[in-house]
């Protein structure tokens, strides 16, 4: 692990890479790690810090889509934490989308270390590339985001996802510190929102009415007192800015 890597004390995190030979427990900043290897997209990224255990399954639990067609994608997936819990579910597809190139190589590991007989899903992939232009899978898709980067590139994402295609898609955002720009989206429609963060679901761009009442009904949605994005139940450390790299498949992360 670099050197620069911290390891945070949280119990069920180190409880987790404990049970299954891996490591995704850590705190860091991207411009502390490999800033020359991210390339200019620095300035729009954040810290590393994995996905609290049990905070995906509470936000999945709101997922409007059959997990049995649908491609799971993390982008800033780290170390992978995420991508493993994903994994346990019975995802068609399992994509974790990093652009540090150290992250990238701890997840190859974690996967390669991982017991896969314990995965429901079988075709898990890792992939070190840049979200701003990240070329989605085909299909139905889960995009999960734990605040990875600022709002610039999540508008570039959002753009990207809402191009006309003959699918669906639910957007799961942990700690949505810029969520407005999502809301403000006349793509996207609030779902669920928990404590934890929100789950919005991509509205037929073909249909302009349909779209215009679901922002109304996006917009009644009743939020949990305890809701406090943007100002939000868990305190990010501050983000560092971001520009973008081409990446690449790594075909040692292909499903064997």
């Amino acid at each position: 692990m670099p050197s620069h890597v911290r390891i945070s004390g949280r119990r069920a995190g180190q409880r987790f890479d404990a049970e299954r030979n891996v490591a995704t427990e850590a705190l860091l900043f991207l411009g502390e790690l490999d800033p020359e290897a991210i390339g200019p997209s620095i300035v729009h990224a954040t810290h590393y810090e994995p996905t609290p255990v049990g905070d995906l399954d509470a936000l999945l639990a709101h997922v409007p889509l059959a997990l049995e067609r649908t491609t799971f994608v993390d982008l800033g997936s780290g170390m992978g934490r995420a991508v493993l819990l994903a994994a346990s579910r019975p995802f068609r597809q399992v994509v974790g989308v990093e652009i540090s190139p150290a992250l990238h190589a701890i997840a190859r590991d974690n996967l390669a270390a991982i017991d896969r007989s314990s995965l429901r899903c079988r075709d898990v992939r890792l992939v070190r590339d840049d979200a701003a232009t990240y070329a989605f899978p085909r299909g139905d898709l889960v995009v999960y985001l734990f605040n990875p980067f600022d709002g610039a590139i999540l508008v570039r994402v959002l753009d990207a996802l809402a191009k006309p295609a003959r699918r669906d898609v639910a957007l799961v955002y942990h700690t949505p510190v810029e969520r407005a720009i999502v809301e403000d989206h006349p793509a996207f429609e609030l779902v669920a929102e928990i404590a934890l963060g929100a789950v919005y679901r991509l509205v037929a761009r073909s249909d302009p009415a349909a779209a215009g009442a679901s922002r109304h009904k996006a917009s009644i949605v009743t939020r949990p007192s305890s809701m406090l994005a943007p100002h939000v139940t868990r305190t990010p450390c501050q983000p560092k800015r971001s520009q973008p790299r081409p990446g690449n498949v790594d075909p040692n992360t292909a499903p064997t």
